[in-house]
């Protein structure tokens, strides 16, 4: 990978050549509390990653907000995240693990998905037994129990992605994007096992009428909201009205960090792993290795995965934290190398800040593929990473003006992004029928 001999300069980029949209601004409804519709009450079904259940927060808070009541049916390692919405928690066990290495295949990653979208099952079902809901969101990984909640109250459900939507044009997560990657083996005795399993709990919970036609599809959803931008969005033509890409629905809580790069700093670069794969210290390491004795300042951020005294001695120019808000340091930054998890993808193309991505999982190929495609950086894969070549991608995206520039036209569509007071808007209307 060669650099331009030239490159430009990595200062901030003048105020001019920034999105209009001000930099704190999330967009907020007109719609004030006095003026709300009757009162309704969604039912709401998370999956148990924060990456996934992130998003869906300003949505709730956006409907709370306007008089409406949610139940949130949520792990219950990630309740407390919910409690801060005002939502009426309930918390379930979760069976699904609550960090992946990325040496998963698609039949354990499958048997995983559909035991962990029965586990609210009898607690979803005690939960509105008194008070039935009007209207039930779902996560698209957490869609049965939400199918048989829907078919036993009659009413309407909507899907999320927390990625990339999915049609006949678009596969799920875009697994085509990661050429290794092996489909589930619908022979694997597993899944015969889980069959079984699932048919004797839905008996037991007195529910498999309900199952009878089958269970939860695409055709059960009356909209699907995706939490990109459709200009983000892989194929986004090909997606009519049923799909809202609504954009990160970021909170006005998530503005609220500060950060603030140290006297005489030099260009600045955002490393981090998300929240699910990020038990990588060596990734790190390379990191902090590939710009030691460079004018770039580095912040890493680790994760849960990683504690920073595994690292050990690290250079003057990098510090590791084990988290800290991205969208305050993103304010700083000429490049964000990532995982090509949405959200962070999201919050860099907020900030307009053009990325490396480094996917960790299998369905992230397709998130990293996208951001090659758009030219807002560039792809590398784990297993060809070293020091030079990191330190030379991000160089050469630093240096490139297409992908800066590619970067705040991103910016200007996640800005401008219905954002939760457009879905609240979407969820409304689907629930202005008589009671």
């Amino acid at each position: 990978m060669s650099l331009p001999s030239e490159p430009r300069s990595t200062a901030p980029l003048p105020e001019a050549a920034l999105p209009e949209v001000p930099l704190s601004e999330v967009p907020r409804s007109e719609v004030t509390v006095s003026e709300a519709p009757v009162s309704r009450h969604i039912l709401w079904f998370g999956f148990p990653a924060y990456s996934h259940l992130k998003a869906s927060l300003g949505m709730v808070e956006e409907l709370i907000r306007r008089g409406h009541r949610v139940t949130y049916v949520v792990a219950d390692r990630l309740a407390d995240r919910v409690a801060e919405t005002g939502a009426r928690v309930v918390p379930y066990s979760s069976v699904f693990p609550a960090s992946l290495s990325g040496e998963e295949t698609a039949t354990t990653m499958m048997v995983a998905f559909l035991r962990e979208s029965f586990a609210p099952l009898e607690t979803a079902l005690g939960s509105v037994a008194d008070d039935p809901p009007d209207l039930i969101v779902h996560d698209a990984l957490a869609s049965d129990t939400a199918a048989v909640l829907s078919r036993k109250y009659g009413v309407p459900t909507v899907r999320t992605y927390a990625g990339f939507g999915t049609n006949s044009h678009v596969p799920q997560n875009g697994t085509e994007a990661d050429p290794t990657h092996t489909p589930p083996d619908p022979g694997d005795p597993r899944l015969a096992e889980l069959g079984g399993e699932l048919a004797a709990r839905i008996t037991a919970a007195g529910v498999g009428d309900l199952l009878s036609t089958g269970p939860a599809s695409g055709d059960d959803a009356v909209l699907d909201i995706s939490f990109v931008t459709r200009e983000f969005q892989m194929r986004g033509d090909t997606f009519g009205d049923e799909y809202l890409f609504a954009g990160p629905c970021l909170r006005a809580s998530d503005f609220s960090g500060r950060w603030t790069p140290p006297a005489g700093a030099g260009p600045l670069l955002l490393v981090s792993l998300g929240t699910t794969a990020n038990q990588h210290p060596d990734f790190f390491r390379t990191c902090a290795k590939a710009f030691a004795d460079t004018p770039w300042h580095v912040v890493m951020t680790l994760g849960g995965g990683v504690d920073p005294a595994e690292l050990g001695m690290l250079p003057p120019n990098v510090e590791a934290h084990q988290w800290i808000p991205h969208l305050a340091v993103l304010e700083h930054a000429t490049v964000f190398v990532c995982q090509g998890g949405v959200g962070s993808l999201m919050e860099a193309a907020h900030q307009g800040v053009p990325v490396v991505v480094v996917p960790q999982q299998w369905d992230q190929h397709a998130t990293a593929r996208q951001v090659r495609d758009l030219g807002m950086g560039q792809w590398l894969h784990p297993g060809d990473l070293d020091a030079d070549g990191l330190r030379a991608a991000v160089e050469e995206v630093a240096a490139d003006p297409d992908a800066g520039r590619r970067a705040r036209e991103m910016s200007r569509s996640v800005r401008t992004a219905p954002g939760a007071p457009g879905v609240a808007d979407r969820l409304e209307s689907l629930m202005s029928g008589p009671n």
